[in-house]
């Protein structure tokens, strides 16, 4: 009986799988809309306790405070002991919140909310268990306090307060789920939920999260993911950006992991990249070393479609002004027009690439020279591709640090202004 239930999961994984990559292709899919702060840094995926002793016994608490970073941006949760900060499969509850506050178009949402919450994801509302674990998880949301706050430098503080829910009432009979109250339930959205929301509509393919419901961590990646991956479209189409896996903008401190070893660390993001791809085969991200390498070259990579949202920040940039005449050019090699183009940031190691030339032929990059601006000579590059690289000029002896050539020099400078 167990191997056949198995075997019946299994199947209806696969199916499910099927069906999210058919719907994309089709354009057909059902979305979900994730918060902002949650996008950069999830809930933990398991509960956060801390073993002590009280009175001569052993007891476990829940954790009261948890911090996570993404940047120069700080998540921090202040939780209720008696609940605990909320983790795993807590996230659904904010996820369901924000999909119906907008089917709903108000903060004041009409709701039977555990049984719509459970059908929502694929849950059996007739589990009385499951009932309590929700219950649990609902708990766990609306007890705790939420800040956020911005480094802005030591003369600037910027911050904020803010809770998922307000107000609510709600009806709660765990032996009969299917019952209803005589009164209507409803839960009152803080008003900073409920801005976030409207303002920075961030989608996500619903059926994944259903799939991947069983899998916080693994889910929590793919909300990550596919929120950095439109970010990527939508600021650089084309071009390569680079996410470490630690360090201030790591993103293991994005990811709510409590996994410190690297070796153990760089295993687990395999793993959940690997799942991502088997719900996601063109999802336009590789491991490189230590860091997530992410390149959207076309719209047909994103992991929502473009005609499926009208969410205004994920639709894709006006096209930028065609470079004059004077940064196109015929490639010495080949013969064809090459394009100048910016030079890139390396994420890991936070300096400047030289701009470059791209030939329409296909050959290997060049870069662009650096002009001594006491002679007029092309200089020489040294430390090619270190943080360090420097130019120095072999007629007069001008020596210049590479980075700061092309932050003063840049073609694409002179173009902004």
């Amino acid at each position: 009986m167990k191997d056949e239930k198995r075997l019946e999961k299994t199947e209806k994984l696969i199916d499910q799988a099927i069906k999210i990559q058919t719907d994309r292709q089709l354009q057909t899919q059902e979305l979900g809309w994730l918060f902002r702060p949650l996008a950069l840094c999830p809930f933990p995926a398991k509960p956060l306790k801390t073993r002590a002793v009280v009175n001569g016994k052993e007891v476990i608490l829940n954790d009261a405070r948890w911090e996570r970073k993404a940047g120069k941006l700080t998540i921090a949760i202040t939780a209720d002991p008696a609940f605990g900060v909320p983790y795993g499969q807590d996230i659904l509850i904010v996820l369901y919140l924000a999909i119906e506050a907008r089917r709903q178009g108000t903060r004041k949402i009409v709701v039977n909310f555990y049984r719509d919450f459970m059908h929502l994801f694929e849950m059996n509302p007739d589990d009385g268990r499951k009932y309590k674990l929700v219950q649990q998880s609902m708990a766990r949301i609306r007890n705790a306090l939420y800040k956020w706050e911005l480094d802005q430098g030591p003369t600037r503080e910027t911050g904020g307060n803010y809770l998922y829910i307000e107000e609510w009432d709600l009806f709660f009979d765990p032996k009969n789920p299917l019952q209803r109250p005589l009164w209507d339930q409803y839960i009152l959205l803080s008003e900073r939920f409920w801005y976030e929301i409207q303002k920075h509509k961030i989608p996500f393919n619903l059926e994944a999260a259903r799939h991947l419901k069983s899998k916080p961590a693994h889910l929590n990646f793919y909300l990550w993911l596919s929120y950095r991956v439109w970010n990527a479209w939508d600021e650089k189409p084309g071009d390569e950006v680079f996410i470490p896996f630690w360090g201030d903008f790591g993103l293991q401190n994005q990811m709510s992991s409590v996994i410190d070893e690297k070796r153990n660390f760089r295993v687990q993001v395999k793993n959940w990249l690997s799942t991502v791809k088997e719900l996601w085969p063109r999802c336009p991200v590789q491991i490189d070393g230590d860091a997530l390498r992410i390149c959207v070259t076309s719209e047909d990579q994103l992991d929502v479609q473009l005609k499926d949202t009208d969410a205004p920040r994920i639709l894709p940039k006006p096209k930028p002004p065609e470079l004059p005449e004077a940064y196109k050019s015929v490639c010495p090699k080949c013969g064809k027009e090459r394009t100048l183009q910016p030079g890139r940031i390396n994420q890991q190691k936070n300096f400047r690439y030289p701009d470059w030339w791209k030939c329409s032929g296909g050959c290997p990059a060049e870069p662009e020279d650096a002009i001594c601006k006491h002679c007029g000579q092309a200089m020489q590059q040294q430390n090619k591709g270190k943080a360090d690289y420097t130019y120095k000029c072999s007629q007069c002896g001008h020596l210049e640090a590479g980075e700061n050539y092309w932050i003063q020099n840049s073609t694409f400078n002179r173009i902004a202004k």
